[in-house]
């Protein structure tokens, strides 16, 4: 199902696309029924490709959504689950050792720690100190958000072992490559929207410009429109929302209620 703000912005694109076609079209053809067929089939081109370029910009945001939900598996088990998983991984490549907590692979020190947690720098000296003791060339530390800002500086400095610190995504396109890529997810419940906090989106600050815009455009190209008048009616409410949304009323009326 659409969001609310979605179908808005879609039914003001078509709007403000029928009045720009009509608008060209009544350069070559006093005909009101060849404008206003023209002026449709123009609004409905425009809404469905803006419609499609909006779709494929939100495919990096579709990914990440997807990666948050497997990540959320992994946080929300045993820490065995995230061990495991990556024992399994690596074993489809070569036959690794476990020493101290880490997975060696050839000459790669694995640790994983897939936790809510930045890695910091208590953890990134245990995991160094086991991983040069096992006699590891590199050491590779898989978290769940990276690394803390000292942590990140000290492991680029660290280089006997050479240290990394793997963020999700990078772990994720790691079990990818090696043939095991993770597929279990922990779907977190959405907040219930209410219907006050429908209209406070659709008439929140950011959005008064956007119906400010409308309204001068139908103003502007209502003067050469025949039916003129429908068009100030629609710029009226227009102007009359952004007015709403600039002043923020419904924050201000729920500010009140509580």
């Amino acid at each position: 199902m659409k969001k609310p703000s979605v179908i808005i912005d879609t039914l003001l694109t078509f709007a403000a696309a029928f009045l720009l076609g009509a608008t060209l079209c009544g350069y070559f053809s006093r005909n009101t029924a060849v404008i206003l067929c023209g002026a449709l089939v123009f609004a409905l081109a425009v809404t469905f490709f803006s419609a499609k370029l909006s779709d494929k910009r939100k495919l990096p945001a579709k990914r990440k959504k997807k990666l948050n939900e497997i990540l959320d598996k992994f946080i929300f088990s045993l820490p065995e689950y995230a061990y495991d998983f990556a024992l399994e991984t690596i074993r489809r490549k070569c036959n690794p050792k476990e020493i101290n907590g880490l997975i060696i692979a050839n000459s790669t020190a694995f640790s994983v720690r897939i936790t809510p947690e930045k890695i910091n720098c208590a953890t990134l000296a245990c995991d160094y100190a086991n991983a040069a003791k096992a006699g590891a060339k590199r050491l590779v530390i898989m978290s769940a958000y990276g690394a803390d800002a000292s942590a990140a500086t000290t492991g680029d400095l660290l280089s006997s072992p050479k240290t990394e610190i793997w963020e999700f995504e990078k772990v994720y396109d790691f079990f990818t490559r090696l043939g095991n890529r993770p597929t279990q997810t922990l779907v977190l419940a959405p907040r219930k929207k209410k219907i006050g906090a429908v209209f406070k989106n659709a008439l929140s600050r950011v959005n008064a410009r956007k119906y400010l815009f409308t309204a001068i455009v139908i103003l502007f190209f209502a003067r050469f429109m025949p039916y003129s008048v429908f068009y100030v009616a629609i710029a009226s409410v227009s102007f009359t929302l952004a007015l709403l949304s600039r002043f923020e009323i419904v924050s201000k009326i729920q500010s009140k209620m509580r």
